[in-house]
């Protein structure tokens, strides 16, 4: 009987010892974030291949994203430029959001201002002059969303070491098409007369708007004058008389508006001629933007440039001789495009 209690007190002392060294493994915390996926439809514009408007000079880098809180309208976070510009993975504090994506970085827009103090209805690209614009805004995109929710971190354990403390996880993936809000304005001058011409200074197109709201995508109804320099020459006869100027800017587009409510779109041109005089021309070219606008009524996937036509005949005008010049008008050197023809 002493044998066996003893027996059974000396398992019990080595059961005891074996369970009081038995410790549970030390497991490492980490967090898991939830990020909301945005797939990007660029087909729309002038990135894409497919596009009818494709400009494969200018190369898509990336978007960006303003993120507004839902509850005040307020910007809280202008996220750094992401380089996955088809499906970027988006992190933001728990809380629901409205967002603006744009193509690029502001570094490759420097000619856009973007109001961050605007609230998210209001929120608008321009160029910071009152007046004339002299510069151009480069070609922008854009697409919005409402009330995109971000749910709170969780804790996680695991029993090996994660590579990072922070595991993101996509626990939503939303479908946006960027759209343009730019438009290119083709301006194309046929003049008879050319030998009369030394030299062009700056010339204006007024009507185009301000600035763009970038969560509705509409141009303002606010106007400014879009300065620019009709300067690419390329002669269409031999005796250089005849000759077609063009040049092409960019423009926050013009509001629909504006149309009905008769606000006219002017052309003016200044010819320096061969007296050094200047020759102003101004045109009503309102109807050729309501034919644009009648246009892409018709066929909304329609985005196409608007284009400016008109012939000027310059008077004829005798050099003035050098001895007599006095003060010379400044002109803006020609860009002359030539064309090989193959006989």
């Amino acid at each position: 009987m002493n044998r066996r209690n003893s027996i059974s007190i000396l398992l019990g002392l080595v059961m005891m010892t074996a369970l009081s060294c038995t410790r549970d493994h030390l497991y490492y915390e980490a967090r898991s974030r939830n990020q909301v996926q945005l797939n990007i439809d660029w087909s729309r514009t002038a990135f894409s291949s497919s596009s009818r408007s494709s400009d494969t000079d200018n190369r898509l880098n990336g978007v960006t994203i303003f993120a507004f809180d839902s509850a005040t309208h307020r910007l809280v976070a202008e996220l750094p430029p992401f380089a996955n510009w088809q499906s970027p993975r988006v992190s933001l504090e728990p809380g629901t959001y409205d967002l603006i994506v744009i193509n690029d970085s502001r570094a490759e827009l420097p000619a856009i201002h973007f109001d961050t103090e605007q609230r998210f209805e209001d929120f608008s690209a321009f160029i910071d002059v009152d007046t004339v614009y002299k510069e151009h805004p480069d070609y922008l995109t854009v697409s919005s969303l409402r009330n995109v929710r971000f749910g709170s971190s969780t804790k996680e354990y695991f029993y090996d070491r994660p590579d990072e403390y922070f595991n993101d996880i996509v626990t939503q993936e939303i479908n946006t098409v960027q759209h343009p809000v730019t438009k290119k304005i083709n301006i194309r001058v046929y003049v008879k007369g050319m030998n009369y011409c030394r030299g062009m200074q700056p010339s204006y197109m007024s009507g185009l708007s301000k600035s763009v709201n970038l969560s509705t995508e509409t141009p303002s109804k606010e106007n400014v004058v879009y300065a620019f320099n009709l300067i690419n020459r390329e002669y269409r006869n031999s005796d250089y008389t005849e000759a077609l100027l063009t040049q092409t800017f960019s423009c926050f587009s013009f509001n629909e508006n504006n149309l009905q409510t008769g606000i006219p779109f002017e052309l003016t041109l200044n010819f320096v001629l061969v007296d050094n005089s200047v020759h102003t021309v101004k045109a009503d070219v309102t109807p050729q933007f309501e034919k644009w606008l009648e246009e892409h009524t018709i066929d909304c996937d329609l985005d196409l440039d608007i284009d400016v036509d008109m012939e000027v005949t310059l008077p004829p005008t005798e050099p003035t001789p050098p001895s007599s010049e006095g003060l010379v008008p400044e002109t803006i050197p020609w860009n002359d495009i030539t064309q090989n023809i193959t006989m």
